[in-house]
């Protein structure tokens, strides 16, 4: 009886037993529709960086080219704002993609799902590896487009809004462009104006006036050319020399000492407009200016009169005979007072007795 049981137990169990891993069967080709075998395909994992993931989950398709090569593993937050998202692919698929390639975050059907698009890079760029980074990038959703619309709808609300106002300003005839439609003498203005113009022209093709002549005068043209050559020359030279112009030009040293001489002669102005000294009465005081005038005027007779050989000082600068006894009579002194210095006893004698 107990072998009995016992068999009966373990049949049961090995039913069961069958029976789950035949469910586990069926819920494996339920879940991957014939895609099996993917499972045991060698992946890698890459790594691509973003600003802002759209919306993309863990699971998500990964494709290249079209083909489906892998699905999002992780979503991770870095340093700088960056979000990381970590894509496990087919090894089969590295060999063509290239440091330079691209993850781009796309919207798949219209039920808004979201999956990365790699592109293949450049030919020459170097392959990629197991474990690198490549840039990420986010497609423009329609929401963005929708706010990009709806502020320039609304700038041109405020556009039609303001030319509104403008056109009822000119229907009851204010501002300028009002009176330039409705006022007839601005429109006579103009055609004389326009009159004006033709004439002006008419002259210019006539060869009359300066304007006239720059226009049609070769000799005129040619002798502005050389001028224009003749500055340029003395730019160049400018540049080239180290004199004085150039100093002022280049020296800020020099301005500044220019600039501290007109501020100390600024101020010397000040000091003279507020004080009373010499200076000040010489400039605002004219008793003064016609003293020294008047003094000047006598300066000026006395110098005439010396000229003339008036007086003695006349006479000494006009008698050549005076001047030469002068001389001599000098000569004699100086010669009397060189001996009494050397034999004042010939001169000067002392007794006590």
């Amino acid at each position: 009886m107990y072998d009995y049981v016992k068999q009966h137990k373990w049949a049961r169990l090995r039913v069961g037993m069958v029976m789950s891993l035949t469910l586990a069967v069926i819920l494996l080709a339920v879940l991957f529709a014939g895609s099996i075998e993917k499972i045991f395909v060698p992946r890698v994992v890459i790594y691509a960086m973003v600003d802002d993931v759209k919306g993309l989950r863990e699971g998500a398709p990964v494709w290249f080219s079209g083909v489906e090569i892998g699905s999002v593993r992780a979503i991770e937050f870095m340093e700088k704002q960056k979000v990381r998202v970590k894509m496990s692919i087919v090894s089969d698929a590295v060999r063509y993609l290239k440091k330079d390639s691209g993850a781009n975050i796309l919207t798949l059907g219209l039920l808004g799902d979201k999956y990365v698009e790699i592109t293949p890079g450049s030919g020459d760029a170097e392959g990629l590896r197991a474990g690198d980074g490549i840039a990420g990038h986010t497609q423009t959703e329609l929401q963005d487009v929708v706010q990009t619309s709806q502020a320039s709808i609304e700038k041109i609300a405020d556009f039609v809004g303001t030319l509104e106002e403008i056109l009822v300003r000119v229907e009851k005839g204010q501002g300028t462009i009002s009176k330039f439609i409705q006022d007839p003498a601005v429109y006579d203005n103009l055609r004389e104006a326009i009159a004006e113009l033709d004439a002006l022209i008419g002259k210019m093709h006539s060869g009359k006036g300066t304007v006239a002549r720059l226009m049609n005068d070769e000799a005129l043209y040619r002798d502005i050319s050389a001028s224009a050559q003749d500055i340029r020359i003395f730019a160049e030279s400018l540049k080239e020399e180290e004199g004085s112009l150039t100093r002022l030009i280049q020296d800020p040293s020099l301005y500044d000492r220019f600039q501290e001489a007109s501020e100390s002669l600024s101020r010397f102005a000040g000091k003279l407009e507020a004080s009373t000294g010499t200076v000040n009465r010489l400039i605002e005081d004219e008793q003064l200016y016609e003293n020294m005038n008047s003094a000047s005027e006598k300066l000026n007779s006395l110098l005439d009169r010396v000229e003339n050989g008036e007086g003695v000082v006349g006479s000494l600068v006009r008698d050549d005979e005076l001047s030469r006894e002068l001389k001599s009579t000098l000569k004699e002194l100086n010669t009397l007072i060189k001996d009494i210095r050397e034999n004042p006893k010939h001169y000067f004698k002392f007794s006590l007795f």
